[in-house]
């Protein structure tokens, strides 16, 4: 005689294997996993030019939806590297605070110097590890102190951005740091003595080609 099939204690078994099963995922941090992306953040705080060990980090679980690109997902790629600003407790660690070898020289970018008489003026404060934004106005055969801001003379977008800053010196020529800690902007100078970019050579030709032509230049942070 076939047995009949209880229907009712089937799915009662089912659901109650797939609660403990929920329940067994919950305690393991299943469903975190899957909700939740590692990140590296700082655990105290990290100051300017400090070599991060592993000391100076933790990992926490961020929410998927926080997740930027930006951010460090492995420990690994963050120690050994020199962080170019404060970084703040529990606060995450991101390329933009990291030297990325933008300030070394290599087969593509160079530290060219830009003379003061390509400029017309420096907004805002300037010092090593800034990224700057470049824009050009028409000088013609002008004194800089001549040039105005005429919307018709300036062009309508940046020549350059996002141009790390390899260098730069103050009045008595010395380099600008900060007066209190790595990352007061206090003592940057808006009248550098010498300004050195990291740029590819093509870049700097543009800005060469563009100041012959009669073009000076407005650096912006």
């Amino acid at each position: 005689m076939r047995k009949k099939f209880n229907k009712q204690l089937f799915f009662s078994i089912f659901f109650f294997l797939l609660f403990m099963g929920a329940v067994a995922a919950n305690e393991l941090d299943l469903f975190k996993s899957l909700t939740t992306t590692q990140v590296v953040m700082a655990k105290d705080v990290i100051e300017k030019d400090t070599v991060i060990t592993n000391e100076n980090v933790w990992i926490f679980q961020m929410p998927n939806e926080l997740v930027t690109d930006e951010m460090y997902r492995n420990v690994n790629d963050v120690v050994g590297k020199t962080a170019t600003q404060v970084i703040l407790p529990s606060q995450y660690v991101s390329a933009k605070a990291l030297d990325q070898s933008l300030l070394r020289p290599t087969a593509e970018h160079e530290f060219f110097p830009i003379p003061n008489a390509w400029l017309v003026e420096i907004q805002g404060t300037l010092r090593r590890y800034d990224q700057v934004n470049i824009s050009a106005i028409y000088a013609g055969k002008q004194d800089a102190a001549e040039v105005t801001f005429n919307s018709s003379l300036i062009k309508s977008e940046y020549i350059l951005e996002q141009v790390p800053v390899a260098y730069v010196k103050g009045s008595r020529n010395e380099e600008v740091t900060g007066l209190q800690s790595g990352d007061d902007r206090l003592y940057g100078t808006q009248n550098p003595s010498n300004i050195q970019l990291s740029l590819t050579l093509e870049n700097f030709k543009v800005l060469e080609k563009l100041y012959m032509e009669g073009y000076k230049f407005v650096i912006s942070i």
